[in-house]
C-alpha cells in the first residue's frame, strides 16, 4: 500500500541520486575527481585515507550513506508538505532542503566528519541542496496518495470547505 511516508521516502532516494549526479558534474567542470563527495562522506566511517584515493570501497559506502540520508530526508519531509498544493509543496522542499544544510553541517557533522565541512564548497553545495528540494517535492507530488477527501491524485486545496447545500425550494402556500 502506498503511503505518505513511502512516497517521501522515495522522493528522498530520487532528489539523492539528482543531487550527487550534479555534484559529480561540478566535479568534473572543477577539475575534481567525480569521487570527491561520496570520498568526504565515507571519512566518518572509515577515516581522512578515504579522501585521498579514487573510486574504492569507501567510495560505494560514502554513495550509501549519501543515498540513506536523502531517504530519511525525503521521509523527514513529509509532515512539512503532505497535502500542500503542488506550487507550495515544491516550494517547502525547498527551503527544508536547504534549511537543512546548514543544521546538518552545525549540529552534525562538525563532530562526525569535520574534514568533510572543510572540504566542502558554499555555492555547489547549496546549489545542489535547492535541486534536491526541487526533485524532492516534484516526485513526491506524483507519489503522494490520494487525499483523505478520496479526490484523486495531488490536489490543490485538500483541506477547502465544501461548497454549500442549495436551498431546498419550497412550494408557495
Amino acid at each position: 500500500m502506498r503511503t505518505r511516508e513511502s512516497a517521501g521516502v522515495v522522493a528522498g532516494l530520487v532528489a539523492g541520486a539528482v543531487m550527487a549526479l550534479f555534484m559529480m558534474g561540478w566535479m568534473v567542470a572543477s577539475g575534481t575527481s567525480v569521487w570527491t563527495n561520496p570520498n568526504l562522506i565515507a571519512v566518518m566511517w572509515v577515516g581522512r585515507e578515504a579522501a585521498l584515493g579514487g573510486f574504492s570501497g569507501a567510495t560505494l559506502l560514502g554513495f550509501a550513506t549519501h543515498m540513506a540520508t536523502s531517504a530519511l530526508m525525503g521521509w523527514i519531509a513529509v509532515p512539512f508538505v503532505r497535502d500542500l498544493p503542488p506550487g507550495r509543496t515544491i516550494l517547502v522542499a525547498i527551503v527544508y532542503a536547504v534549511a537543512s544544510y546548514p543544521f546538518v553541517f552545525a549540529l552534525v557533522l562538525t563532530w562526525a566528519n569535520p574534514l568533510m565541512v572543510e572540504q566542502t564548497a558554499l555555492v555547489p553545495m547549496t546549489l545542489a541542496h535547492v535541486l534536491f528540494g526541487i526533485v524532492l517535492g516534484a516526485v513526491y507530488l506524483q507519489l503522494r496518495p490520494p487525499n483523505p477527501h478520496g479526490a484523486p491524485g495531488p490536489v490543490g486545496r485538500t483541506w477547502a470547505v465544501p461548497p454549500p447545500v442549495p436551498p431546498v425550494h419550497q412550494p408557495d402556500p
